[in-house]
């Protein structure tokens, strides 16, 4: 009865179709700013469907009462009644939440609502319009569980450092950067050609890279041409640069006052007498007793900054190119410290049959910096800022016949005075070719290829100078160091995905991997020059010259595989794996194997979800485990291979002659770090506004690898072994939220992350203490370690009472710092030293808040961390101690027999004593860094389309931007709390203040 039934359907379904009156329906869809293709027009209901032409054109064939079905990625999905017309022109709007289901993974994409791994991702437009001087600094606060620590503001090595899920081994710990596919470095994109930047964070994610993936994984998809006529787009933004903050340092008047005290306070007579105290205060003798303000002659630079781009985008239906150039010039906030830079980039997409995809990526990039040297010790601008920070200001800066005034180590304006004299070229070019082929309906195969060589040139310079006539710091010097890396890859894939009967859908992935690496390195070094001025190594002397020279070479060979199924897209599994060969490791042990798993239940699928559906519409709850490796924990290129050491001098016939020999031990049974993986996650979309995402985790690197003593009997320098391991724990929550008010469109986004460290094993030992810091068993990486203080010892009584400071016999005295003893063994020694404090933050967070009004628009981004703590030497906070120290403002609130309700102990004279924070690591002098940032301010206004449409200007932007705008901290006053700890000597952070303007045409 069943067949018959079918049968008569089948036979009367012409002639119900006839009796339906249909009509021929075309017309355009567009997205106001210009037409689409491809877009699916179905009539509802049905398989009758077309699609629309290159110029957004369609014609369809329908029911005069039919609903056409509307839909094309990344816009709204529409449903139009024919009610009986002909010509129907389609607007779409775009769907923000539809261009989120897309998430780059590694070789592919994936739908957001099907990811089982831990992904975070920020769309380029986030990045776009700031005054950013690296991509790093951009990431800053937006992604849960990534880490930015911006530590100095100097042109060109302005980089932050990037930790994700927390510092995962001893050794290098940053993680894997890839620019559309290939291994890179973020110096190699530039932020305005980004489009997206996805991380890995967890297993599951990134163990389709194995052995570099440790540390987590940075895919960065640059951006392509679309359909559509050329579109050519403008920026350009100018600003200035200025420290977020400086240490305040005393006056001569002030440092005279208080060097007096501190010389009473150690039994000494005073330096300065009432006359040289009231010509200090008058300066009225700028020669005798000048009052020199060092930190103002350093910080002289203009802090200019300039960004400027142009893109032109536009394709065909068988083309699609992008092309850019960029420039940027930085002046630093200090004299001949700057950056030029220029970035040039191609993509080109030609599909010559609708099967067959090619694409060329081509980029450069050419960064020239330079930097003042200091005749001292050279190595760059650190020893000038450290000397300016020191250099008492009763040292004229110039002495009245024009010679300099100096110290002992010399004059650090004097060696700024002398011009650039280290200068850093480096060229990047990076080539990518690849060609996919769609063989079949749901499989393709692809073959990419790349290659990156870079290139530097750098020189350094110490040129000689005679400050007076008593003090001269010579010769010149130049060293010269060129250097060339090269990184050649192929990768082969195939792709298959398909569904099968509507409910399963299997994604199987399988891929080969290979790549060569080669470095070379040539230095040369001569002095004793004719002049400063001739930086040529021909120009010194050839006695005493040297040069130095070597070549490396790596290779590594990789097979992976990925698949993924779900049943009804409810019910969600992934596995990867992948096998390493590398050439680092002895051939017995060179193949590393790394797995991973995950699976996803979208629990609002459920049936029995589908009463809170209006308030939860998605919910997934996700887990996985996996294993990642770490090959980049190696500095030496053959830790497996015995090597010969040259220039080794032995004794014959009572003559000294070079010749070879094995001087480092090498370790054949030595093998990957590897990282275990544990997580589990939740993502949920509430009230239809309101995205969540919680992730838990664990990891554990085993086998990391550290230096350890060879026996003795071998008489060889330490080898490589597999002897630590290091555990990360933590939670990160992260959550956005978009909606309107009226004509106010209102954006927040949110995250928080909490990490926490403990070190399981070491080299043998339980303790590894690196002066102030300790690496112990159980306890938190790199814990600042020292004594414990309770406050200042009021008086002689006080002090008898206390605990006998065993580390200052007879030198304690009122004013001075209480140690605790926490050995309760009646002393204070050594052995009372306690774990102070992390150093690096366990807790970061950021949020940022958007706002558009009519034409107006406004983007606010916020950072900050907290559980950290920094340390501060002498240097930074200020000494008494005579021409060579001066001391900060936090001094003039020290101890006195008249000022005893302070915390700020006595002065001495001297950089060493029971309350300085030299010699002996204290509490008291070790300060959280908790701080809460303006990471990025801008406002804009997008001029109106009537007052634009007469200069064929499709957009016109101008706006203001402000990159570090406050700073939130109770960090020693002066210094930025994402600043190194020591003595302060490094490149201040910097706040960017620019305005900026972007045309399209």
């Amino acid at each position: 009865m069943k067949k018959l039934l079918l049968t008569f359907i089948v036979l009367l379904f012409p002639f119900i179709m006839l009796g339906q009156e249909t009509i021929e329906i075309t017309g355009t869809v567009s997205d106001k700013n210009m037409t689409l293709p491809g877009v699916n027009i179905v009539e509802k209901g049905t398989n009758n469907g077309t699609m629309t032409d290159f110029d957004g054109n369609y014609n369809i064939s329908a029911p005069k009462d039919a609903i056409l079905v509307v839909s094309y990625m990344g816009y709204a999905t529409k449903e139009i009644p024919v009610s009986g017309q002909t010509t129907i022109d389609i607007v779409l709007e775009q769907d923000a939440a539809t261009l989120d289901e897309v998430v780059v993974v590694g070789f592919g994409t994936q739908k957001k609502v099907n990811l089982t791994g831990s992904v975070a991702s920020v769309d380029g437009d986030m990045l776009e319009d700031r005054p950013m001087t690296s991509v790093s600094a951009g990431l800053s606060g937006l992604l849960p569980g990534v880490s930015v620590n911006q530590s100095s503001g100097m042109p060109g090595n302005d980089g932050g450092t990037i930790r994700i899920r927390g510092t995962g081994t001893l050794n290098e710990a940053s993680p894997m950067v890839l620019i559309d596919g290939v291994e890179g470095s973020l110096n190699d994109v530039q932020a305005n050609d980004i489009a997206n930047i996805s991380v890995l964070k967890d297993a599951a994610s990134a163990a389709i890279y194995g052995s570099k993936a440790a540390n987590g994984v940075i895919l960065i998809t640059t951006k392509t041409g679309k359909t559509g006529e050329p579109s050519v787009r403008l920026t350009n933004n100018i600003g200035w640069q200025t420290p977020t903050r400086l240490p305040d340092y005393l006056g001569s008047y002030d440092y005279a006052l208080l060097y007096n005290e501190a010389l009473a306070n150690s039994g000494k007579a005073p330096k300065f007498d009432d006359n040289d105290l009231e010509l200090f205060q008058n300066g009225s003798d700028p020669y005798g007793h000048p009052n020199t303000d060092w930190q103002d002659l350093l910080y002289q630079g203009s802090g200019f900054v300039s960004t400027n781009n142009l893109g032109i985008s536009g394709g065909t239906e068988y083309t699609k190119y992008r092309a850019s150039l960029n420039y940027q010039k930085q002046d630093g906030i200090i004299k001949h410290t700057g950056k030029n830079e220029y970035n040039a980039r191609l993509n080109l997409t030609v599909t010559p049959k609708k099967w067959l995809t090619t694409n060329m990526n081509l980029s450069y990039t050419q960064m020239d910096r330079e930097s003042p040297n200091n005749a001292y010790v050279g190595n760059g601008i650190d020893q000038i800022i450290r000397q300016v920070n020191r250099i008492a200001p009763w040292i004229p800066y110039k002495n009245e016949d024009g010679t300099y005034g100096t110290i002992s180590d010399g004059n650090p304006i004097a060696w700024l005075d002398m011009g650039p004299q280290i200068n850093y070229n480096r060229k990047t070019f990076v080539g990518i070719g690849s060609v996919q082929a769609d063989i079949f309906e749901g499989f393709n195969v692809k073959a990419l290829i790349s290659h990156r060589n870079v290139e530097e040139d750098n020189s350094e310079m110490n040129k000689e100078i005679q400050y007076n006539e008593n003090k001269y710091h010579g010769p010149t010097k130049l060293t010269e160091d060129l250097r060339t890396t090269t990184r050649n890859t192929i990768d082969l894939t195939a792709n298959y995905n398909n569904s099968f009967n509507d409910v399963h859908n299997l994604g199987v992935l399988a891929g080969y991997h290979a790549e060569s690496y080669d470095f070379k390195e040539t230095t040369a070094y001569r002095e004793n020059f004719p002049s400063t001025e001739l930086p040529n190594l021909d120009a010194g002397s050839s006695n005493g010259m040297q040069n130095t020279g070597y070549t490396r070479e790596l290779n590594m060979v990789s097979w992976f595989g990925r698949v993924n199924y779900d049943y009804l897209g409810r019910y969600l599994f992934e596995a990867n794996l992948r096998a390493d060969a590398s050439s680092r490791f002895a051939e017995d042990n060179r193949v590393g194997v790394f797995p991973s798993f995950s699976a996803g239940w979208r629990i609002s699928d459920e049936n029995f979800f589908e009463g809170f559906r209006e308030t939860v519409s998605n919910l997934k709850l996700r887990a996985s485990w996996g294993q990642l490796g770490n090959q980049d924990a190696l500095d030496d290129y053959y830790p497996t291979v015995p090597t010969l050491g040259l220039g080794i001098d032995y004794p014959f016939n009572s003559e000294i002659t070079s010749g070879a020999a094995i001087s480092n031990a090498k370790n054949a049974a030595l093998i990957w770090e590897k990282t275990t993986s544990y997580g589990i996650g939740l993502d949920a979309r509430l009230f239809r506004k309101l995205n969540l995402t919680i992730d838990a985790y664990k990891k554990l690197t085993e086998g990391i690898i550290m230096k350890v003593p060879a026996p003795n009997e071998f008489a060889l320098n330490n080898f490589y072994d597999n002897v630590g391991e290091l555990e990360n724990k933590g939670i990160e929550v992260s959550l956005d939220y978009s909606t309107r008010f009226g004509e106010v469109d209102f954006g927040f986004g949110g995250n928080v992350a909490y990490n926490q460290n403990e070190l399981i094993k070491l080299a043998g030992t339980n303790n590894i203490i690196d002066g102030r810091q300790i690496r112990r068993i159980g306890e938190s990486l790199d814990s600042w370690y020292g004594y414990k203080t309770d406050g200042l010892h009021q008086s002689q009584a006080d002090i008898d009472a206390y605990p006998i400071n065993t580390l200052y016999p007879g030198q304690i005295q009122p004013g001075d710092l209480r140690y605790v003893d926490a050995t309760g063994d009646g002393k204070v020694d050594a052995n009372d030293r306690v774990l102070l404090g992390n150093s690096t933050p366990n807790l970061n967070f950021g949020a940022n808040l958007s706002l558009a009004y009519k034409n107006f628009d406004l983007l606010a981004i916020f950072q900050g961390a907290t559980g950290g703590y920094g340390y501060m030497d002498f240097d930074a906070i200020g000494a008494l101690n005579g021409d060579g120290q001066k001391p900060s403002s936090i001094w003039l609130d020290r101890w006195t027999p008249n000022n005893t309700n302070t915390d700020v102990p006595r002065l001495i004279d001297g950089i060493n004593g029971p309350s300085m924070p030299q010699n002996s690591t204290t509490s008291y002098w070790l300060q959280s860094t908790d701080y809460l940032r303006m990471k990025n301010l801008q406002l804009g206004y997008n001029l109106q389309d009537d007052l634009l449409e007469n200069w064929n200007i499709s957009k016109l932007r101008i706006y203001y931007t402000a990159q570090n705008l406050f700073t939130i901290t109770n960090y020693l006053d002066g210094w930025d709390p994402e600043a190194p700890s020591g003595r302060g000597s490094s490149y201040p952070v910097v706040m960017t203040n620019s305005i900026g303007i972007n045309l399209t045409f």
